[in-house]
């Protein structure tokens, strides 16, 4: 949408009420004050005068009662108020202690009785402390709690963990949101759009701890103004009219910290080497200061200011172990350690490559017996400038020259490496510096505004820019730089007591690049080639590729280390610029508190996980050579690959991409449109009538590098299935060749589609009906209960990799072929004989009218206020959800017996001869022309995903919570929830896209336990003032010396407990599935994207249970949760999906975890303003460990649900017909002695322990000091 046309829009609006005003409305921050005044025999007064005071900045606000007896102010910041009710002959009444969070809506009643002339009597009371107003479910941690509680960060979002209705999803950091997945919330602040576009995970936008006034969350059944499927909403902390301050510093580190069971594991089977003497000691220093001020501003009326800034600087350094690192003397051309040691190795010297010419003396000098085939030592004048710049600046310097053991194998043979491995530590740590600045200001007792500005900037470091463990320590580690700038404005017009307008608009802008610290021009140039040798290098890359950093991949051989690509994170931007804005207009007639409006949210984000596809800087690979000297008989030792890359010669062979395309830079637009009606019906009754609209447009590429597959297409002359479709012809360049020779391609306006430059139809059909019930039994009791429709943000991800990232930088290999050499270094890039990587290109294809998820929430809740400021809450909630998205393979056939795919393939073609068995393990297996003809879309290969709103789930929890607000020294909050939800959706994190299921063709028979979710979950936080010391309840007369020992003492604590989540057990196929041109996988289906979990990690299969794999077993280890003997490896053939005894998805109930956080402080005061609070925060206080798995570690890339590897065999005895002169070969049943031998030794087994709820995997301490005046 233009934003032209969101301006008409909120013009329109605005102009209904008489003014043009932008805002930003993701719903209101504003409360409600409201209440009855009645005499002691219940008539109501009219006419009473109602003064609510603002208890920071003094501001009054003035109503009266209506006929009914009933008032209302609205449009309140969060903050502290006291109502003041007068009337005529009647005493004055107080209610105090009203606290006001979010948009919540308080009743303060009164009850006025008559007076005499001469009495002149007050009556104070306190507000209720329970919800009477409406349906929601919300929770608000204020910033007392915000300050005082013991957590394991300063990361503000760590404190949705104390929410009985968020808990922890993936990982550390990770939420996921209870009757639905890890996605789709509304994360604000100060009212301004606070969603990563990319995940729709919170953005780094956060304000120091400082600032923060409150964390309020509306987890369930929220009013109509609101979007998503949960609304997180901090706010920041506003001056007062007294001036106040703090300052702070607090200290964690390393030597007051626990060591992870991990790290003592390690330091048990840690072996002294010659490098390390002793298992490296975890060392990390975390240091925090910072302070704010707030107050008036001096010499403006009604203007207060509040300012806050810290900085969290962090050391921890990045240990580094390589068992793979060649031997340093190789590195410079000498072998001859393989043969000066007792037991010499001959068998590993190099080869003399067939292109290298040796003078006699060299033969003599430098060859293994003088014979010139085998070299002991690379003569000086051989070894090529380049490669020996590019070790002497990347390869470890403290190796360089040096000569340490070397390792052996079993039969005591040098291996040349290094003997225990290389190890080493890099240094590393980040600083992070904070700022906000918030100015409120009031015109008129009727027009208001605030503004606030967040700034955060971030420098750090991250893993090896290489990899976790990878020894090239001149690469350095990767730089992560992050500058954040949000900014928020509000203006408030009271146009008249019951009709108000609310403005706000902003932005949120975060700038996030991680990158390795050199790029690839100045990698080249760092090892010596000129300007001619890069031009060449850059002329096969692509000329841009130079300017993005990162450095080429060389591989030389399995047998040593080679310098990996570094993955996608060597360059990878992931930036997001926010901009919301809109209207709503509170407009209360008589007994109905109406409120309407539109909001409009911009999302853009940039992500260069697209550019990172396919190796864009090159990958060179030097295999053992062919032709050796004098025509001998190449030894084919390991060594000879890293030979030939000392001596520069050209590589085996090249991979690039032919034309790499830009990061994604993507935006959409979301509107919303509401209508809410709170209907007072009586005094105790409350009717809650909203409906909500929104339209959410498909994400744009600024540079149109989509790319859509339209499988439903067929061309009426040729018959031929399917179409590829672009959102213009900008596209058309980055194409690769293999999809535009063999499918047609048209643009979005040709295709008939009704689509636009984002390739999938607007999500038009989002109407989102809500109603709720509020009924007060007494004045101490209600009943609450709602029901709505609601759906997730957007979020980029969800179009990123099948629309912007599978279609694009399809790899091309050139081989160094006699006819179309490839050259040696400098220039090793140059030539070759082009093949492509793989068999036949990635593609994905979207629905062009995919949709929302559709979720209802409902809930019935009873509350019942116990005094003393405490409530407790009893509450059934549900949620069931539609249209939950997941992914199939459109080229994926049923499981058969008949093999596909195991025929011998053409060398040149690939393809299958269906006469010959192959064997995968050699790599030289492939499709028939009998094969291609069962799949649809033969010319695309096996790895066609599309995604559909094929899922559904089911959420039922009760939930019971007893909370007691701050006063007289005491607050606590404990809830308990017992959950069941099940669904057949996918829940991968912060993913929009979803992940694959299993068995497409039943989907729904994986209906079961939902990811990451506990049945039960308690959670219990608080915080307690010792009544001790001056200014408490005992010891108000204690001495100076006395005070300062035993009073002003608080401790604070935070704990959760919860069972087990669900993991799925899954094998991984090894490499001979992959060797050939085509995956050959069990069942035959003809695919590659085969996925056990759905997480797209590469689990294959899922095994057969047959026992009980609760009960241990002869086999299972003391530490292993599940009998490894109750699974066997998966069927072959047809039966592979709907044998009965094919594990179900989450059947495995991981450990459960409990952890908890403490708190001791100690107030000093100095004078009646300056206090100093001096204490330590104790995380995971039992030092208990969590073994509760996260995704890496449970999930299909980890190792606590993996089985082992399955090794395929292709039965050659047993061919069967597979079409017109055409057989298939089966596949033979999984040996189960090769089974046994790739089992898995640590399948369930929680060995790790990992950081859940904001408590930390170990016990650390934080050391504070906080002075405030």
């Amino acid at each position: 949408m233009k934003l032209a046309k969101c301006l008409a829009v909120l013009l329109a609006l605005a102009v209904s009420v008489g003014c043009a005003q932008l805002l930003l409305a993701q719903g209101t921050d504003l409360g409600t004050i409201r209440g009855t005044v009645t005499d002691p025999s219940g008539a109501v007064v009219a006419n009473a005068s109602v003064t609510i005071a603002d208890q920071a900045t003094g501001t009054l606000r003035h109503t009266e009662t209506n006929p009914h007896g009933e008032y209302q102010i609205f449009g309140l910041p969060s903050g502290t108020y006291k109502v003041t009710i007068a009337a005529p002959g009647m005493t004055a009444s107080n209610v105090t202690g009203i606290v006001l969070t979010g948009s919540d809506t308080v009743n303060a009643n009164a009850v006025l009785k008559i007076s005499t002339a001469s009495e002149s009597v007050v009556v104070t009371t306190e507000a209720p402390a329970i919800n009477t107003a409406d349906q929601t479910i919300a929770d608000t941690i204020t910033t007392r709690e915000v300050i005082d509680l013991p957590r394991d960060s300063r990361d503000v979002y760590q404190f949705l963990y104390l929410n009985p209705n968020i808990t922890q999803g993936t990982d550390a950091g990770e939420f996921k949101f209870l009757g639905f997945q890890s996605y789709g919330a509304n994360f604000s602040l100060d009212g301004q759009r606070s969603n990563n576009a990319i995940f729709g995970s919170p953005t780094n936008s956060e304000p120091s701890l400082e600032a923060v006034g409150e964390v309020n969350v509306l987890s369930n059944d929220f009013s109509a103004e609101y979007a998503g499927i949960s609304n997180i909403r901090i706010t920041t902390k506003r001056g007062g009219s007294q001036f106040h301050g703090s300052a702070f510093y607090n200290n964690k580190n390393s030597a007051l910290a626990a060591w992870q069971i991990q790290d003592l594991q390690g330091k048990r089977d840690f072996v002294p080497n010659q490098f390390v003497s002793k298992f490296p000691t975890p060392y990390f220093n975390e240091n925090d200061i910072g302070g704010s001020l707030g107050g008036p501003i001096p010499g403006i009326k009604k203007t207060w200011f509040f300012a806050a800034y810290e900085r969290n600087y962090n050391r921890s350094p990045k240990d580094i172990f390589n068992s793979k690192l060649p031997y340093p003397s190789f590195w410079t051309g000498d072998f001859s350690p393989l043969i000066n040691n007792a037991n010499p190795n001959p068998g590993l010297l190099p080869d003399v490559p067939a292109s290298v010419s040796l003078t006699p003396a060299e033969v003599a000098a430098n060859t293994y017996n003088g014979l010139g085939q085998q070299f002991v030592t690379i003569p000086s004048r051989l070894l090529n400038p380049n490669v020996q710049q590019l070790i002497g600046v990347y390869f470890p310097k403290n190796l360089q020259g040096t000569t340490p053991a070397m390792a052996v194998d079993d039969t005591g043979l040098p291996t040349g490496k290094i003997d225990g491995g290389y190890q080493t530590l890099l240094p590393g740590g980040s600083t992070r510096d904070l700022g906000t600045l918030r100015v409120d200001h009031d015109f008129t007792d009727k027009d208001r505004v605030y503004v606030v500005y967040n700034a955060q900037a971030f420098v750090g470091t991250g893993n090896p820019a290489a990899g976790n463990n990878i020894p090239f320590t001149g690469l350095g580690l990767l730089q992560t730089d992050r500058r954040n700038n949000t900014l928020s404005g509000s203006y408030v017009r009271n146009f008249r007591n019951n009709l108000i307008n609310e403005a706000r608009g902003g932005f949120n802008r975060e700038y996030n690049f991680q990158h390795a610290k050199t790029t690839l021009q100045s990698f080249l140039s760092s090892i010596g080639l000129d300007s001619s040798a890069i031009d060449a290098f850059g002329a096969v890359v692509g000329p841009s590729v130079l300017a993005t950093h990162g450095f080429p991949s060389i591989n030389y051989g399995g047998t040593f280390q080679g310098i990996p690509t570094g993955g996608r994170n060597t360059e990878r931007q992931q930036s997001q610029y926010l901009l919301t804005f809109g209207d709503t207009l509170t407009w209360v007639v008589k007994n109905h508190n109406l409120k309407m409006g539109a909001d409009f949210v911009r999302n853009q984000g940039l992500d260069g996980f697209t550019q990172g596809r396919g190796a864009p800087r090159g990958t060179m690979t030097y295999t053992n050579p062919t032709a050796c000297a004098n025509a001998a008989d190449c030894a084919g030792a390991a060594t000879d690959p890293f030979t030939d890359f000392l001596l520069g010669l050209a590589p085996s062979s090249v991979v690039y991409v032919p034309e790499s395309r830009p990061n994604m830079d993507a935006h959409n637009w979301e509107q919303g449109y509401f209508f809410q009606d709170d209907w007072k019906v009586n005094s105790r009754l409350t009717l809650n009538l909203g409906v909500r609209y929104e339209y959410l447009s498909p994400f744009v590429d600024k540079n149109d590098l989509l790319i859509n597959f339209d499988p439903t297409f067929v061309d009426s002359t040729t018959g031929q299935k399917g179409r590829i479709v672009v959102p213009s012809s900008k596209t058309l360049p980055f194409l690769d060749a293999r999809l535009t020779n063999f499918v047609p391609v048209v643009t979005a306006g040709q295709s008939g589609l009704g689509i636009g430059r984002g390739l999938v139809q607007g999500d038009k059909n989002n109407v989102a009906p809500r109603v709720g019930i509020a009924l007060r039994l007494g004045d101490r009791s209600v009943v609450r209960g709602g029901y709505g429709v609601y759906f997730p943000t957007s979020a980029a991800q969800g179009m990123r990799d099948p629309l912007a990232t599978n279609g694009f930088n399809q790899s091309l290999r050139k081989n160094n072929d006699p006819t179309a050499p490839l050259q040696p270094w400098p220039t090793p890039m140059t030539g070759g004989l082009a093949a492509h990587a793989g068999g036949q290109p990635s593609i994905n294809a979207v629905p062009f009218g995919l949709h929302q998820p559709l979720i209802q929430q409902y809930n019935a809740t009873f509350e019942r206020e116990l005094g003393q400021k405490t409530s407790v809450r009893f509450s059934y909630l549900g949620s069931t959800a539609h249209g939950l998205i997941l992914g199939r393979d459109l080229n994926q056939i049923a499981p058969s017996n008949v093999g596909w795919g195991t025929t011998l393939a053409d060398p040149d073609t690939g393809i299958g001869d269906g006469i010959n068995p192959c064997d995968p393990m050699a790599g030289d297996c492939g499709a028939s022309l009998a094969d291609y003809a069962k799949i649809p879309f033969s010319q695309l290969g096996d790895f066609l995903m599309t995604f559909g709103n094929l899922g559904h789930s089911q959420s039922n929890a009760f939930q019971t919570q007893v909370e007691r607000r701050y006063g007289n020294g005491l607050m606590f909050n404990a809830s308990y929830t017992y959950q069941d939800q099940k669904s057949t959706g996918l829940d991968q994190g912060n993913s929009s896209l979803g992940g694959a299921t299993y068995n497409q063709f039943k989907p729904n028979i994986d209906y079961g336990e939902d990811a990451w979710l506990s049945r039960h979950r308690f959670v219990f936080f608080g915080l307690y003032d010792l009544p001790v010391g001056r200014g408490r309840k005992f010891g108000t007369s204690f001495s100076g010396f006395a005070d300062a020992i035993i009073g002003g003492w608080q401790t604070s604590f935070q704990m959760f407990a919860k069972s087990g989540t669900g993991f799925t057990p899954f094998y991984t196929c090894n490499s001979d599935c992959f060797n050939s041109n085509n995956a050959i996988f069990p069942g035959n289906t003809a695919v590659g994207s085969l996925d056990a979990v759905g997480d797209f990690s590469g689990s294959c299969c899922r095994p057969l249970v047959v026992g009980d794999f609760k009960k241990r077993g002869p086999n299972q280890a003391p530490d292993q949760l599940f009998n490894p003997d109750a699974f066997a490896p998966p069927p072959v053939g047809a039966d592979f999906f709907d044998n009965r005894q094919v594990a179900k998805r989450n059947i495995l109930r991981g450990p459960g975890a409990w952890g908890v956080n403490f708190g001791l402080h100690k107030d000093f005061r100095f004078g009646e303003r300056v206090t100093a609070n001096l204490g330590a925060d104790i995380n995971n206080v039992f030092n208990h460990p969590l073994r509760m798995p996260n995704s890496d570690f449970g999930g299909g890339g980890g190792t606590f649900a993996w089985l082992g590897d399955l090794t395929v065999h292709v039965d050659p005895n047993n061919p069967v017909s597979n079409g017109t002169n055409s057989v298939a070969y089966p596949l033979a049943p999984f040996d189960p002695a090769e089974t046994s031998a790739n089992a898995n030794p640590d399948f369930g087994r929680a060995f790790s322990t990992f950081s859940q709820e904001g408590v930390d995997s170990r016990r650390t301490v934080r050391l504070r000091l906080r002075i405030t005046f």
